[in-house]
């Protein structure tokens, strides 16, 4: 402890000094045999040329199919700003995308390269703030808190995967957008924006298509070496009930991942959900036991020996399952749904031998877990890699030649206005794991509703025009981007208590929202009402797009609150 240090060096037994830790991921002694960069391609030597050359267009989109070479360019993007003395910032949603980005850059900058992420100690990141604060050149890889970093000579934002949501930071306040903050850096430091999807987001797209061009288009519409991108088989799982196959797994699934070890390939199988079942229902009288702090129910967790258990994915409750229904009295217990351990199980069984691996938040927990457990599957130690919306998310695993969808119908039919375009995106990236190597892929998708506008443009591969269609469907609706959204929440102890105090706030700004053409809807309950033993209101604006949000100060808002009424505003929301 620091009391038994300090004492021992009174008695000049020790002596203390400071001392600077490098970040992990830095080489502890000068890089040697840097990767040569590779020949490019036709279409990625147009989009190096075009970029280096109209300097006077300072945000780009990136759009290239998966496995199309999007990281090879941002890496030539960055030789120049370095050269100049200039910093690059490579930013990525997730953190188990961070092990790959960084190896690539290490290989490729050496020492230039540091890392910056929540995984990392507070030491560490530190370390790496003062170096960036130092002005010294570097490549910083890191997730949406890096953006965030002092760069005194800041040349260019990379963000990849710039669709995804993760970028949007929601809790705790403040909340605000990567890529906003990125154009608010960008007015101030002059640097470049290079956004870089094989999916980009509705709003990016529609800037592209304005006539004073504020974001310029890169185009990457071919893999590398002409390889083709994997059909899309969809398993109507309708059909499989009326044959008589009542299981989790369709018969075509089972029998392309029965032969993956003999053609020496690999699989991904996304679940929706992480646990055993996403709920415990009794089958008496169909209650379903929920969390005790929260509007949500428990999902059940299973260990390697077969005990199970109930955890809330919200607050974190755990509880050991009842012999009783607390409702009738019951024992007529059951689990419904599946998530990536009840899938893990199910394939054990109806696969002698498979060899899986379970890729979810709670397989990759501890420093690294994301790293070692991918480094497990890319080096051959399982057959099938079973996990959540994280195995999506930009992996470069050549061996795999199958991604395959369980239940679907889960991402479809969310209630919220970002469904349809979210699932789509999330089922393309994931289509893009398969065939990357050079072994032809599939995408298998199981779904209880294959005609649905989203599955037909997954078959199609018709991102554009899903994007055109969308945008009519916003466009007549007046939703986002075609009008702005700001979303307060409200949180308190007693549900009365919350909603007159969304109440009052209301109505000390509803004449300034008349002035400025805003409508206000609500306040109303919250999806999830309940949450951690807090009662949560929501209240909905809506106003005129790229106009000012018409509210008073935080500080003016808050002094409108009961004690232990906590407000959170959350401008341009991601989710409703």
């Amino acid at each position: 402890s620091r009391s038994l240090l300090k004492l021992l060096e009174a008695k000049a037994l020790i002596e203390l000094s400071n001392q600077t830790k490098p970040p992990q991921g830095w080489p502890s002694s000068p890089a040697r045999n840097l990767e040569i960069p590779p020949n490019l391609n036709p279409d990625q030597a147009n989009v190096l040329q075009l970029f280096q050359n109209q300097r006077e267009q300072k945000e780009w989109l990136l759009w290239g199919v998966t496995g199309s070479g999007k990281t090879e360019i941002y890496l030539r993007c960055c030789i120049p700003e370095l050269e100049a003395g200039r910093s690059v910032l490579m930013l990525t949603p997730e953190i188990g995308l961070i092990p790959q980005l960084l190896e690539r850059c290490q290989r490729r900058f050496g020492n230039a390269v540091v890392p910056y992420h929540s995984a990392l100690s507070e030491g560490e990141r530190l370390a790496t703030w003062r170096y960036c604060r130092s002005g010294s050149p570097c490549v910083v890889v890191g997730t949406r808190s890096a953006i965030f970093l002092p760069l005194p000579k800041l040349g260019l934002i990379v963000l990849d995967e710039e669709h995804d949501s993760s970028y949007k930071q929601e809790a705790p306040m403040p909340c605000y957008h990567t890529r906003d903050v990125a154009r608010l850096r960008q007015q101030q430091e002059g640097c470049g924006i290079l956004l870089g999807s094989a999916t980009p987001c509705l709003e990016t797209w529609l800037a592209c298509q304005k006539p004073n061009n504020s974001i310029g288009l890169l185009h990457l519409p071919q893999r590398i070496a002409a390889r083709p991108l994997p059909p899309v088989r969809v398993v109507d799982m309708r059909q499989e009930l009326a044959d008589g196959n009542r299981q989790l797994l369709s018969r075509p699934l089972l029998e392309r991942l029965s032969g993956l070890a003999k053609r020496k390939q690999q699989a991904v199988v996304l679940v929706p959900r992480r646990g055993y079942s996403t709920f415990l229902s009794c089958r008496s009288c169909g209650q379903a036991v929920t969390c005790p702090h929260c509007d949500v129910s428990l999902t059940v967790h299973r260990n390697s020996d077969g005990h199970s258990w109930l955890r809330c994915h919200w607050c974190d409750h755990r509880d050991e399952i009842a012999t009783n229904c607390g409702q009738c009295g019951s024992t007529a217990f059951k689990p419904f749904g599946a998530g990536t351990q009840k899938v893990l199980e199910q394939l054990e069984l109806e696969l002698e031998g498979i060899r899986l691996l379970r890729f979810d938040r709670d397989s990759t927990r501890g420093r690294d877990g994301h790293k070692q457990l991918l480094e497990r599957f890319a080096a051959g130690e399982a057959d099938v890699l079973v996990g959540t919306q994280m195995l999506a998310k930009g992996m470069d695993l050549p061996k795999v030649t199958l991604a395959a969808v369980l239940a679907a119908d889960g991402l479809l039919h969310r209630p919220d206005l970002r469904a349809a375009e979210q699932s789509l995106q999330l089922l393309l990236q994931l289509a893009g794991r398969a065939g990357r190597g050079e072994q032809p892929g599939e995408v298998l998708v199981q779904t209880y509703d294959p005609d649905h506008r989203v599955i037909q443009h997954l078959i199609a591969g018709s991102y554009a025009e899903f994007l055109e269609e969308e945008a009519a469907v916003r466009r007549i609706a007046r939703l986002a981007p075609y009008s702005r959204a700001c979303l307060l929440r409200f949180a308190g102890p007693q549900a009365s208590l919350t909603a007159s105090a969304a109440a009052t706030l209301l109505n000390h700004v509803a004449n300034q929202l008349r002035e400025a053409d805003w409508l206000a809807i609500g306040p109303a309950p919250a999806p999830r009402a309940r949450v951690a033993g807090l009662s949560r209101w929501q209240l909905l604006l809506q106003g005129p797009p790229a106009s000012p949000i018409p509210l008073p100060s935080e500080q003016i808002l808050r002094r409108l609150l009961p004690k232990g009424v906590h407000l959170a505003i959350d401008p341009d929301p991601m989710e409703l």
